[in-house]
């Protein structure tokens, strides 16, 4: 299992849903920036580790929605 950017994370304990937008190379290992969004608060980013997002979904802290493979649908009208 991989973590890819557009894939949805959910944090039981704080209600919390957010949406992997960006993985990148640190010195120190992979990062992922996530865009969280509660309800009635503004969305919020962070930045965590690509090793410690993976262990919270093994344990089950985070649970894991994968990006969905549906392209928008593009039409050539004649």
């Amino acid at each position: 299992m991989k973590i890819k950017v557009g894939d949805v994370l959910y944090e039981p304990l704080s209600d919390n849903i957010g949406t992997v937008t960006k993985i990148f190379e640190h010195p120190d290992g992979k990062i992922i920036k996530i865009r969280w969004r509660i309800d009635g608060h503004m969305p919020h980013d962070t930045e965590h580790m690509y090793k410690k997002v993976m262990r919270c979904v093994k344990s089950g802290e985070y649970k894991l929605t994968p990006k969905t493979g549906s392209e928008p649908i593009t039409r050539t009208i004649p």
